[in-house]
């Protein structure tokens, strides 16, 4: 090797050192890729009602910062009804559920109009696939009332 390549080695060597020593003092240099880490796919949480079941589904959509206010109030009250059917005998539990779907039929055509209503596309991705998740907890509640 010449003496050269000897030089460039060590002045790579102690760059590499110094870069690793002063580190990056917070900075990102990635801000776009960095952007969507928080982000979760739309398709996430399709299987949620039927792996942790309705209940934690509907905690989950009202603490969505995306769930519009009027359709988290409508959510609080079907989780509401859905706590209040589990120790029910089953006579009361059935019209506690009917009244806990009744309600959550009502949050989804309104996640359906504001779909509607709203011009930005991302909303509207996010608002169906909230309408969508919302139709699978009916569906979840619908097996439930069925087997009473």
């Amino acid at each position: 090797m010449s003496v050269w390549a000897w030089v460039a080695g060590v002045v790579a060597g102690a760059a590499i050192i110094f870069l690793v020593a002063t580190g990056d003092d917070d900075r990102t240099f990635a801000g776009r890729d960095r952007e969507a880490v928080e982000e979760r796919s739309a398709q996430a949480l399709v299987a949620a009602p039927i792996g942790v079941g309705a209940d934690v589904t509907l905690g989950i959509a009202i603490a969505d910062e995306d769930t519009p206010p009027e359709i988290k109030s409508s959510l609080e009250q079907v989780r509401q009804l859905l706590a209040t059917a589990a120790p029910q005998e089953p006579g009361q539990a059935k019209a506690t559920l009917q009244q806990a779907q009744d309600t959550l039929n009502t949050a989804i055509d309104a996640t359906r109009d504001a779909v509607d209503d709203t011009s930005n596309d991302a909303t509207k991705i996010r608002l169906l696939a909230l309408a969508h998740l919302l139709e699978r907890i009916e569906t979840v509640i619908q097996t439930r009332l069925d087997q009473l």
